[in-house]
């Protein structure tokens, strides 16, 4: 499916389809459940109770039995004794089933007609378990059924004080309604019954409420997305408790925080692309001219020209040419340290050294143009750890950019400090300064001030801003303190070795 149809889906979620709908038939096929299972173990407890009273209170019934009737006469079943028996107990109580076993279980004699006797005798485990006294219920095996056991009653008979069996009495005979139904037709039951209904029915109810207050936090989440995908920048979701949907809530905040800056980041980004062609074609685009003008007066009077002014103007498209190769290759530098291809090769060497090269490079250049360099070094030989081949090119970069705005009688500076156990090195001069408007941005690729766009003062433009990339190579900050007429200060630490 694709992004925009699974879209489409997700926003027009039929009502039996939404999250808190589904949770509600879930909560209440459980509670329902639940019910029905309460009402058939209650139904179930209160039918095995019933059962354990009524085997309780006959439990001397056939004792009773025994010791008012006759079972056998000369060695065999007194048929008359039985007889007389089973009608007085049929019109005491129908539902009693009473049977006459011998010493193996063997049925003997019962009232019934023979076809409804489906068993010939019935296990006696059950029967010595009773007569050893133990209690709880008791089942024994019903002779009317194959698959069926019932409550019981049973006492051994003797003839001649000679064991000779057991009456063996069937308490809820096959005659008697099954307990459930009588159950079934109980006041107490339909109460209870009624009563677990109602719980059921006041849980559903309350886990509604539960499901609602949940699902409408997950629904302002989703209010929050939306208005965030429709362009809301602002639109964040509560955060409010200290659960999954609140964690969700938050994840998402930080994600749509994180979502901005990146958008502000890529806006910042494309306005300095656009700055950047632009300033690329302007600095271009002055050197290629001034080197076609040359070239293009020399052609034209190419037979009027003396040779000195022929030199002048080979000299002055020279001049362009260089201007125009430093700013490829300035571009070209920082591309490479943007991308990562330039690696760093840190080391520990001499900073002490590597000033005094660097002063010692530039001084030709300040003494022509009248400007006195220095460094200030401490006696000792101070070492610090970095790439000395980038450490170097923000050097040159610093010295050549305090020169470039610097007149003639002003100082330049190089000095090595030690600030909370690391090296700071900073490059001083007192030359015009910045102003307070050009300060921000003088990092920035391309940028120059105002008054440092004159064609007398150079420059691409990229110097600061291939310094600063190197010193954040470094994880070193570089920091700028001017003031208009006073002069500037650039000063960057390093760990000393």
């Amino acid at each position: 499916m694709s992004a925009s149809g699974l879209e489409n889906r997700i926003q027009s979620v039929a009502w039996h389809r939404r999250l808190s709908v589904r949770l509600f038939i879930a909560l209440a096929a459980i509670l329902g459940f639940a019910g029905l299972a309460a009402v058939n173990l209650m139904t179930k407890a209160a039918s095995r109770h019933a059962l354990e009273v009524q085997q309780k209170l006959s439990r001397d019934v056939a004792k009773a039995i025994v010791k008012h009737g006759s079972f056998f006469a000369g060695g065999e079943v007194d048929q008359e004794g039985m007889k007389s028996l089973f009608m007085k107990l049929m019109a005491v109580n129908p539902n009693l089933e009473v049977y006459l076993l011998d010493g193996e279980g063997k049925i003997l004699a019962f009232d019934a007609p023979p076809e409804r006797i489906i068993r010939e005798s019935v296990d006696l485990k059950p029967v010595q378990r009773f007569l050893n006294g133990e209690q709880g219920l008791l089942f024994g095996q019903d002779p009317r059924s194959l698959d069926k056991d019932n409550i019981f009653t049973v006492w051994p008979v003797s003839e001649n004080e000679q064991s000779r069996g057991f009456i063996y009495a069937i308490l809820a005979g096959e005659r008697q309604a099954s307990l459930a139904a009588q159950l079934g037709q109980s006041h107490q039951l339909r109460q209870a019954v009624w009563m677990i209904f109602a719980t059921t029915l006041l849980a559903m109810a309350m886990g509604s409420a539960a499901v609602f207050l949940i699902t409408r936090r997950l629904g302002g989440l989703q209010r929050a997305v939306n208005a965030f995908r429709s362009g809301d920048q602002n639109a964040r979701a509560d955060t409010g408790g200290s659960d999954e949907v609140a964690a969700l809530a938050l994840d998402f905040n930080r994600m749509a925080d994180a979502q901005v800056r990146q958008i502000s980041k890529i806006r910042q980004a494309d306005r300095t692309r656009r700055e950047m062609i632009t300033n690329i074609s302007h600095d271009l685009r002055t050197p290629v001219a001034s080197l076609r003008g040359y070239l293009e007066t020399c052609l034209l009077k190419e037979g009027r020209l003396t040779a000195d002014q022929r030199q002048q103007y080979l000299q002055a498209a020279f001049r362009n040419t260089e201007r125009l190769a430093q700013l490829l290759e300035e571009l070209f530098e920082l591309a490479r340290l943007d991308s990562g291809e330039i690696r760093l090769r840190p080391e520990v060497f001499s900073m002490s050294e590597l000033i005094s090269d660097v002063v010692q490079k530039f001084e030709p250049r300040a003494d022509q143009e009248g400007i006195r360099l220095r460094a200030s070094i401490p006696s000792e030989n101070v070492l610090v750890q970095g790439d000395i081949g980038l450490l170097e090119r923000v050097l040159d970069n610093l010295v050549e950019n305090a020169l470039r705005y610097s007149q003639s009688g002003n100082q330049v500076q190089v000095s090595i400090l030690r600030k909370s156990q690391k090296i700071q090195i900073q490059v001083a001069d007192n030359g015009p300064g910045i102003s307070e408007e050009d300060l921000p941005r003088i990092f920035e690729r391309f940028f120059r001030g105002d008054k440092s766009r004159r064609t007398a003062a150079g420059g691409t433009g990229l110097g600061l801003a291939i310094a600063k990339r190197i010193l954040q190579m470094h994880k070193s900050p570089i920091g700028v303190k001017s003031r208009p007429g006073r002069g500037t200060v650039f000063a960057f630490r390093l760990p000393e070795a």
